[in-house]
């Protein structure tokens, strides 16, 4: 899976962190012929890179799972990052740090639009992919932003409420929120996490649809066509797991292998079925645990909102 720098903690949601590191600098005014981080932000994200709600191509194209109605998608992410930068920054020029600027929202994007992962959820399955990168991503994909923190001293003591450029709980004079400019922020737009009932479901009916005759049968067939092929796996996620992605590139025969993986899935029709045995698990899953998995969506749905609003107040500012 790819992997992610954290940014100092403090500027991840769920499993997708995003942004770019922009130097930040506390104190004094910006000049005027400089355009304002917001404006900044709001010009320097390429959507087009963003990871699809489905898959466009290979032979997970339109795929997806009933839970992912319950999941945190990647464009709620990037929304609520917007909002928690736009807090951030009105708080921290409360105290004169006007240009602060926290790593812009959206610009290195994961491979997946949420934890269901349907592209690579049932093993490798872009054939285009597989024969140009093998098992490995994309060179845009592995692509990680820098880390990001406030400044070290003034900026970072009010950011977090606490160093010794803090007197009393104030700085210059004026009072500092209880946990800094971070801890204001948290109590205003609230948290945006994964339920927990939507993750046991998204998790559970993987393991259970590995146990299914038919999923097993077409396992089987797709062993048999890759044995054919001159690969011998038992199981789909083992040909990935049998070479080094941490390499820069796919070798020939990483690539060959993956090459073969996709043409017998397609062959076989592993993904369709598997797919849709998983699908009737999750039905049944998300039937028995409507109501808590409906509130879990509710209090997602509140914080997306609030997110909203306070991203729209900022563009009329």
């Amino acid at each position: 899976m790819r992997k992610r720098q954290a940014l100092a903690g403090v500027f991840a949601a769920a499993a997708l962190t995003t942004g770019v590191a922009v130097s930040s600098a506390g104190g004094g005014g910006a000049a005027q012929d400089e355009p304002s981080p917001k404006t900044v932000a709001a010009n320097a994200v390429d959507e087009s890179k963003w990871p699809s709600r489905t898959p466009e191509r290979g032979l997970a194209k339109g795929l997806s799972l009933p839970v992912e109605k319950y999941l945190v998608g990647y464009t709620d992410v990037v929304d609520w990052q917007r909002a928690q930068r736009d807090l951030w920054m009105s708080c921290m020029a409360r105290f004169g740090f006007e240009k602060f600027s926290p790593p812009i929202p959206g610009v290195n994007p994961p491979v997946e639009f949420n934890d269901a992962n349907m592209p690579r959820r049932y093993g490798a399955s872009d054939a285009t992919q597989a024969a140009k990168y093998g098992y490995h991503l994309p060179p845009e994909q592995l692509e990680e932003p820098p880390a990001w923190e406030p400044a070290a001293g003034a900026e970072e003591a009010v950011f977090l409420g606490a160093g010794p450029e803090l007197s009393g709980g104030t700085y210059n004079g004026v009072t500092v929120p209880q946990g800094g400019c971070r801890g204001e922020t948290e109590r205003q737009l609230g948290h945006l996490a994964q339920g927990e009932d939507a993750s046991k479901v998204n998790a559970s009916s993987m393991t259970l649809s590995l146990k299914q005759p038919g999923v097993q049968k077409v396992i089987d067939d797709w062993a048999a066509c890759m044995k054919d092929k001159g690969h011998a796996f038992d199981d789909p996620y083992k040909p990935a797991a049998s070479f080094d992605l941490s390499t820069p590139t796919a070798s020939a025969e990483e690539i060959e292998v993956a090459t073969a993986d996709v043409a017998c899935k397609g062959e076989t029709g592993l993904i369709k079925v598997w797919s849709a045995e998983e699908t009737a698990i999750q039905n049944q899953q998300i039937a028995a645990k409507k109501t808590s998995l409906e509130a879990e969506l509710a209090r997602t749905n509140t914080v997306k909102t609030t997110a909203r609003r306070v991203i729209s107040e900022g563009s009329d500012k």
